[in-house]
């Protein structure tokens, strides 16, 4: 049993470190790893695989190739259909898609060509990407380590033992201070675990609660534009980063609004630049700070203790929902602005819905149209939505490699 153990736990150990290696290793010859979470590539790349992206000159891309770009939403994985070389402009679309990309994607947007890829790796690498994968990865490897060294024990010396040895009724058994090790390294690992997650959880409830009390007085009984004062002189000295405040009427969702740029800074940071799971509510990188863009994109997690965009999901699983949350507030220091929903629906990572910019125009009026076209329910609202309104989309996850966006316009400001 010991050699059997053995075995097992050598097995563990060269898992772990060839999963380890095929993550890390490909950094040091100037590749990155994305994992796939849509199957817009299926087959030739399916759902919960590794792609290894290598930069590429634009004289070196042609059509054919399979390239990693930012959407602005997420990195996207299409193949190239067509290229605007006086432009820099490129035409990809997904082997899984009927129709072309949105959007044509500014060389200065691609990350690279793919230059391999892996199935299933991609699964491992989301858990270990996050902290607690870390510790239950740590804990594999542990218990390989323990199980390994099973069949290592100091042997008996034949000369003393060899009748002990050659006794039928002296069949070895495992060594009970081996299954101890093993046993309590799993129970604090998974210990550890659930106390980060708990913390982790905590931390973040607690300092948008502390926010909140210090820096935000809200009435429920009174007109829109009074319900919400905040004090955004205080809340920049925590952070300048601060630029809004938004507010779904008649729920928790009370958040700072933060602004860096791009769309990763705080993804999984928080007002405080702490890390932390459910990081902050952001605004896209490419939208203007101000809210000035015809368009506007926040971002926030689906937290699965409901926190920060956890309630949105409530639009589409409570049939009366809508009617008792049918507006959201963004408040600057500027201005208040009130917008009233008129559309939500799942879609795509990579979906036209993040298209920017836009201004009053044709184009924005198609847009419209088809955010109206996509609604899971008609939505009656107090008027209709043209392209000379603004529009702002709340994004948080769904479903795997999908995003719930709901959508609402200027109804009012003050």
């Amino acid at each position: 049993m010991e050699k059997i153990f053995s075995f097992l736990g050598k097995v563990i150990v060269g898992v772990v470190i060839l999963v380890c290696l095929s993550l890390v290793a490909p950094r040091f010859i100037g590749m990155q790893a994305y994992n796939v979470i849509s199957g817009s590539m299926e087959p030739t790349i399916s759902v919960g695989s590794i792609v290894y992206v290598k930069t590429a000159d634009f004289k070196e891309l042609s059509k054919g190739d399979i390239i990693a770009f930012d959407s602005g939403a997420s990195v996207v994985t299409h193949r190239i259909v067509s290229i605007d070389e006086s432009d820099k402009l490129i035409t990809t679309k997904g082997d899984a898609n009927d129709a072309n990309d949105f959007m044509p994607v500014a060389y200065v947007n691609v990350i690279g060509k793919i230059t391999a890829h892996l199935p299933l790796l991609g699964y491992v690498a989301a858990a270990i990407s996050t902290t607690l994968g870390k510790i239950i990865t740590g804990v594999i490897f542990i218990v390989g380590v323990l199980l390994s060294g099973a069949g290592g024990s100091k042997k008996r010396k034949v000369e003393t033992r060899k009748q002990e040895n050659e006794s039928p009724t002296n069949k070895k058994k495992t060594n009970p201070k081996i299954v101890l090790a093993i046993g309590l390294v799993i129970v604090f690992g998974a210990l550890g675990g659930f106390l980060y997650i708990y913390m982790d959880y905590n931390g973040s409830n607690e300092l948008y609660d502390d926010l909140n009390d210090s820096y935000v007085e809200t009435e429920k009984e009174v007109p829109w534009y009074e319900m919400v004062q905040v004090d955004f002189e205080d809340l920049k000295k925590i952070n300048p980063d601060v630029i809004g405040w938004i507010y779904v009427e008649n729920t928790d969702i009370s958040y700072p609004i933060m602004y860096s740029g791009n769309d990763s800074t705080y993804l999984r940071t928080t007002i405080e630049k702490q890390p932390a799971t459910a990081g902050s509510i952001f605004l896209e990188g490419l939208n203007r700070p101000d809210f000035s863009d015809s368009h506007d994109i926040i971002y926030g997690h689906n937290m699965r203790n409901l926190s920060m965009f956890g309630t949105l999901k409530f639009y589409k699983s409570e049939p009366n929902y809508l009617e008792e949350h049918k507006y959201f507030q963004i408040l600057t220091p500027e201005k208040k602005m009130r917008f009233e929903i008129f559309t939500y629906f799942d879609t795509d990572a990579a979906s036209w819905v993040y298209t920017l910019p836009y201004s009053d125009n044709k184009d924005f009026e198609d847009f419209i149209g088809k955010l109206k076209s996509n609604a899971y329910k008609d939505i009656e609202t107090e008027k209709e939505v043209h392209s000379s309104d603004k529009v702002t989309t709340l994004s948080t996850c769904s479903t795997t490699g999908r995003r719930f966006t709901l959508h609402g316009y200027l109804c009012d400001e003050r």
